[in-house]
């Protein structure tokens, strides 16, 4: 009997790289005997060993709860095996559990361990595989139940299960510890054959190493608390070597296939080093890797991960990678991890138009509540690496709703400009009529800004909830808007913004941490546009935004574009600065070119010392409003041409 391992090696057998690129130039020979000898440690040869005389030629059954597997040739072989992969390729299936044309491994494959090996070793096992003699053997369809043989069906669980990262040394802990720690979790993958699987095939992390049935024999449990209690060192490492030991039975099953093929030829330090783990292992993680890594409460992650899946995750990928040149990703995306969570918001609920290479996003408003927006928002904001703040709330999203029920310009509702029907679900009462007329006479007159609209709805009608003042203010702009005499994308421009900023301007006292506040007029990024937050009330000195903000190097750039002009700049000037800035940073977001420009600026006046402090405010502010309305602008007339959705 081979050494069959439920859920296990067998699933690299999915790694097939047909087209693959030819494997790199690279001369790693000296590698070889450590890849060997890694290639031993983590058991490779039997799970891809179906018949005796072809070593790694695969067709290995293992048999699952899914239906049957089989593993796969990775011999050096060009058309069955892995002769034409490359390194990168390699290291996807090891590392990330993506096989060499991009489709998802099963997690029968044990990339959830093998993701811990470090690089050197990564590249070592490289040298020694692909130098294996080739083998022209077919391999064998795995024969997997509707759905089980969709490998689309993998994106929850790498979602919900895996998450990407190398092996990180305990603090506190020997380097005997820490290397047998390494050998057992990464190479070995001890875990894949003593521990429990939920019913989607992920390994129970309150069980880990606590036994398992497989193929009719039991993997015992092997957690600290019980090895401790019945073996020595002496005795563990004796048997790991041996598969006996003194007043113990010797091993049998596939286990035993496990010490004659990999154990066996581990060096003695290495044996001492994971006998040294196994008998004080630190007790099983209570969450999966991606929850315990997350700052979010565990019920608002259960629920968060599961609306990502469900909506997300079939477009943006696991992990929030993305798809290179048509869907953005949202791991380490500036515009998802902004200070406020507005962009994330807005995309939701209001969808994206398609620009440039990416397609479309529909809206998620008719599919998902306040709660469950918020929800995501934090989600995204704060998974795979990404540092966002988590303050999104119901109640921000539900002004947020208010300002995405505005209709993209291109759209026949948007062209007719028929003031949207804002908010309001079936149980709301909307927005007070008799205060709503005096936001209308306030709108006509184009004498108040949006926060006395607000402070004056407020008056009227106190304790008002935030997306009922944005209808009211909406309700109360669009007539006034729709009467002008304006080009329709103008007109449309004009309500969009202004709905938008009412949105950004009721937010602040709705978010469940803090916003960041500075000292000059700030642009933040909402969904295809910007928007602005005014700058603190301060009576002291200006203070000028510093790299926590925005990236240093972009202001870097701004500093030389606006260069020493004549203060206070002109109009002309507070319209080309960023416009150039944007030119030379295409990639930044319009927020980001905003803020630099305005960031560096500020630095140029308060550098002034002939002005004196309320000058400089007014300089500052100013100057920003006018960089920000440029970009707005800029913004509206990229809709204006891109596709329009009929």
């Amino acid at each position: 009997m081979r050494h069959v391992i439920r859920m296990v090696v067998a699933m690299a057998s999915l790694a097939i790289g047909a087209g693959a690129a030819q494997a790199a130039d690279a001369d790693d020979a000296s590698l070889v005997p450590q890849g060997e000898y890694l290639a031993r440690a983590g058991d490779c040869m039997p799970c891809h060993t179906g018949d005796g005389s072809k070593p790694y030629a695969g067709g290995l059954a293992f048999p699952t709860p899914f239906g049957t597997m089989y593993s796969v040739n990775i011999t050096s072989d060009p058309k069955f095996g892995i002769g034409k992969w490359t390194y990168e390729q390699f290291k996807g299936a090891l590392h990330d559990g993506i096989r060499a044309d991009g489709a998802y491994l099963y997690p029968a494959m044990p990339f959830d361990a093998y993701t811990k090996i470090e690089e050197g070793d990564l590249k070592a096992l490289w040298a020694y595989i692909r130098r294996l003699p080739p083998q022209p053997v077919e391999n064998t369809a795995n024969q997997l139940a509707f759905p089980f043989n969709v490998r689309m069906g993998m994106l929850a669980w790498r979602e919900l299960f895996f998450a990407p990262a190398y092996f990180t040394e305990v603090a506190g802990k020997s380097p005997d510890w820490n290397r047998g720690a390494y050998l057992v979790e990464a190479l070995g993958h001890c875990s894949d054959c003593h521990s429990p699987r939920n019913v989607m095939g992920a390994i129970k992390g309150k069980e880990q190493f606590t036994g398992s049935e497989l193929d009719g024999f039991y993997a015992p449990d092997i957690a600290s608390a019980a090895l401790a209690k019945t073996w020595d060192k002496a005795s563990l490492v004796q048997f790991l070597k041996t598969g006996s030991a003194p007043n113990r039975s010797a091993v049998f099953g596939p286990m035993a296939e496990v010490v004659h093929d990999s154990l066996a030829y581990l060096a003695d330090a290495d044996l001492n080093a994971m006998a040294t783990y196994l008998l004080d292992s630190p007790p099983p993680p209570d969450m999966p890797a991606p929850q315990k890594l997350s700052p979010l409460p565990a019920d608002v992650y259960k629920r968060a991960s599961q609306l990502y899946v469900d909506n997300c995750a079939a477009c943006h990928q696991p992990l929030g990678v993305g798809v290179p040149g048509s869907i953005p990703p949202l791991a380490d995306n500036p515009a998802v991890t902004a200070s406020e969570p507005y962009n994330v918001l807005m995309a939701v609920l209001g969808g994206l138009p398609g620009g440039g290479s990416y397609g479309a996003m529909p809206s998620f408003a008719g599919r998902l509540s306040d709660q469950q927006v918020a929800d995501l928002a934090n989600y995204v904001r704060s998974s795979w690496g990404n540092k966002g703040t988590t303050n999104a709330t119901a109640s921000m999203a539900a002004a947020w709703r208010s300002a995405a029920a505005v209709p993209y310009y291109g759209t026949q509702s948007a062209e007719s400009f028929n003031c949207p029907k804002v908010g309001g679900g079936p149980d709301a009462t909307g927005p007070d009529p008799d205060a709503v007329a005096q936001l209308a006479t306030v709108a006509a007159a184009g004498a108040k800004s949006i926060g006395e609209m607000i402070n004056i709805y407020n008056n009227a009608d106190p304790g008002s909830s935030p997306d009922t003042i944005v209808d009211a203010l909406v309700a109360a702009y669009c007539p006034f808007v729709a009467k002008a005499n304006l080009p329709d994308y103008q007109r449309y421009a004009a309500l969009k913004q202004f709905t938008l900023q009412a949105a950004a301007a009721v937010s602040p006292q709705t978010a469940a941490e803090p916003s960041q506040q500075t000292d000059i007029i700030w642009a933040i990024q909402a969904g295809s546009t910007i928007v602005y937050s005014e700058p603190q009330a301060a009576t002291g000195a200006v203070t000028c935004p510093g790299d926590s903000f925005v990236p240093g190097s972009l202001v870097e750039e701004a500093v030389k574009i606006i260069g020493t002009p004549t203060l206070p700049a002109t109009g002309a000037d507070s319209a080309s600065f960023p416009l150039a800035l944007m030119k030379a940073e295409p990639k930044a977001h319009a927020a980001d070119i905003a803020n630099a420009i305005n960031t560096a600026y500020c630095r140029l006046v308060v550098a002034d010392k002939a002005t004196d402090i309320g000058q400089q405010r007014g300089w500052i502010q100013e100057f920003g409003e006018q960089v920000i309305q440029s970009l707005q602008a800029s913004l509206t007339v990229a809709a204006t041409t891109a596709p329009k959705a009929k």
